[in-house]
């Protein structure tokens, strides 16, 4: 397949008049032109009494945006919320954007700020290293240790807010910042239809605030259940719009599990479980087996997407994880995430492969750029990285919300009243599903060699391909190995060869003469797989409160913080964390029959 992947969106095209970001393509400012700043304060937080409200609410609080702009709501609403709220409160932000702005934008933005807000511009350069790549769909994004959550959804407003109300998770907003290019400007994002569809995800007693006073925004917000008022405005606006949904509309809130049970203790069950711990719940992990032992006692796990050539959602998958899991990673274990630039090569029976890939994805933002290997084209992933995955484990396991059990689980497994049980055992979840899945088991072994190496070792990019190089400062990671069916019980020799011999093809390519050096310690675990090479997440449909994570084969550090995000969410009756399309690619059940599903 040829051009860009199907989701691949166009960035916002950005003017800039005395030191103001404009749109040209809706003629129209993207915030006051004497400062936007206090008018997005005014507007947003000050008109949905968000300051005060915050100094009183110890559990979760949502905020609904349409029209994310540049994010300066954002961030604006993230610093008076961790300024005022109790520390027991986490904050939800779900904001839909159409044209993602691109980082020069953001950067030439935060320039602009550095005078009189300096603070702002360094968070401003902050959010860019984590902005998601331009591919529609939900991005969730964490901060602070998890009391901040964001689920960006890239796309028309419209098609966002109907998967956020099919997703069923009961989750909705206490606020609405209406804060879309003027309604002469952008009519599509103040159509009556849209703004109809806010009361369905709006909490008892939700606000609003918006800059326009339209009187066909008036009208619409009326007749879906706002009552709205004009109040005077400052900043250049004569009037501005305040709104609270009438009594008897919205959805109450869903309670938090009971009980969480997660069958496994390796990086899915780890991550799964460090989930609720920042959400307030209690868990409890059963293994047999200590922490971390199999697949996901891997000293030397590198976070790599592999992207495919079709049209299909695995890759945006991909992407929204690779940017997802690391802030994910970064707020709940700090310290425990090593960045590295990650160089994936071209493969020797496919040359042509990365530059087909390329093509599909080269337009979607920053997160990848080709990259010149001899007069072969690899791919740069510049915010990738590596973990130690058995240190990682322990970090998120130490939380006096998490208890450990040696206990193996029944086959057969029903949730109680209340209760929510998760498998996360691995190949060995095969036999804990109520439903045949086909989960295969994939051995591999790692290599660690001691050599001399330059002074930039531990800066240098991780090249991977068939198989990866990771340099340390006294030497190289490189493998690993794929056998099908294998067993862990200790290293082989022709995988140990296999290993050398990819190392020297790596350093022969990136033009490293120092040779392998000596083996001086080997890794062997057995991955979990799944055929059509997308992990089990999600609910089991015939058993109410059972869920899975498991299949992630060797992209775990990739894919099982999204999963545990992905789960935690929809148990607390939070925004999605991704849409339908890909719900479906990661269903638990999507091998079995139809009679089985019932």
């Amino acid at each position: 397949m040829t051009g860009a992947h199907p989701r691949v969106l166009s960035p916002a095209r950005v003017a800039w008049e005395d030191g103001v970001p404009v749109a040209p393509d809706y003629g129209d400012i993207y915030f006051s032109r004497s400062d936007g700043v206090a008018e997005s304060t005014a507007v947003f937080l000050e008109g949905n009494d968000l300051p005060r409200r915050w100094r009183q609410t110890p559990g979760d609080f949502c905020i609904g945006e349409l029209g994310f702009g540049t994010g300066l709501n954002f961030l604006l609403a993230r610093a008076s919320f961790l300024a005022t709220a109790p520390a027991s409160a986490r904050l939800h932000f779900v904001s839909f954007e159409r044209h993602p702005l691109a980082s020069s934008d953001r950067h030439r933005l935060a320039s602009e700020f550095s005078l009189r807000h300096p603070q702002l511009a360094a968070e401003l350069q902050a959010f860019d290293v984590e902005a998601p790549p331009w591919l529609r769909g939900w991005h969730r994004l964490t901060f602070d240790a998890g009391r901040v959550r964001l689920a960006l959804y890239y796309g028309d407003a419209a098609s966002g807010l109907d998967d956020w109300g099919a997703a069923g998770h009961g989750s909705a907003a206490d606020a609405w910042f209406l804060d879309g290019f003027a309604p002469a400007r952008n009519p599509e994002l103040w159509a009556a239809d849209l703004l109809a569809r806010l009361p369905a995800l709006s909490r008892p007693g939700a606000t609003l605030g918006t800059f326009s006073v339209a009187a066909a925004v008036r009208g619409a917000l009326d007749a879906s259940g706002f009552e709205v008022e004009r109040v005077p405005g400052s900043h250049g606006k004569r009037q501005v719009l305040r709104g609270r949904l009438r009594p008897g509309l919205g959805r109450a809130a869903a309670p938090h599990p009971q009980h969480v049970r997660i069958l496994g203790a390796g990086l899915a069950g780890a991550c799964c479980a460090a989930a609720f711990a920042a959400r307030g719940v209690s868990v409890v992990v059963e293994d047999p087996a200590p922490p971390a032992t199999g697949a996901s006692a891997n000293p030397w796990a590198v976070m790599h997407p592999r992207l495919p050539l079709d049209d299909g959602p695995r890759g945006p998958l991909q992407a929204a994880a690779h940017g997802g899991s690391r802030s994910w990673l970064e707020a709940h274990a700090p310290g425990m995430w090593q960045p590295r630039p990650v160089i994936q090569l071209p493969e020797l029976r496919r040359p042509d492969r990365l530059r087909r890939v390329l093509e599909r994805y080269q337009d979607s933002g920053p997160w990848l750029a080709a990259e010149a290997i001899g007069e072969d084209t690899a791919i740069r992933f510049p915010r990738a990285g590596w973990a130690d995955l058995g240190g990682l484990v322990a970090r998120l396991l130490a939380n006096d919300l998490i208890t450990l059990r040696a206990h193996r689980a029944q086959a057969l497994l029903q949730p109680g009243a209340g209760e929510i049980i998760i498998i996360a055992a691995g190949a060995d979840s095969a036999g804990l599903l109520p439903q045949p899945a086909p989960l295969g088991r994939m051995r591999g072994q790692l290599t660690r060699t001691r050599s001399p190496m330059p002074a930039n070792a531990t800066t240098l990019p991780i090249f991977t391909g068939r198989g990866h190089a990771l340099a340390l400062a006294d030497g190289w990671i490189c493998g690993a190995s794929y056998v099908r069916d294998g067993a862990a019980d200790g290293p082989g020799a022709q995988e140990r060869e296999d290993n050398l011999a990819r190392l020297a093809h790596i350093q022969a390519l990136i033009g490293v003469n120092d040779g392998v050096g000596e083996v001086c310690t080997e890794f062997v675990g057995v991955r979990c797989t799944v055929p059509d090479r997308s992990p089990l997440i999600g609910p089991v449909a015939a058993v109410p409160g059972l869920w899975v994570s498991t299949g992630h084969a060797s992209a775990g550090l990739l894919t099982c913080p999204l999963a545990a995000e992905f789960i935690a969410a929809a148990v607390c009756g939070e925004p999605p964390v991704v849409d339908a399309e890909l719900r479906a690619l990661l269903a638990p059940d999507r091998f079995a029959t139809p009679a089985s599903r019932t």
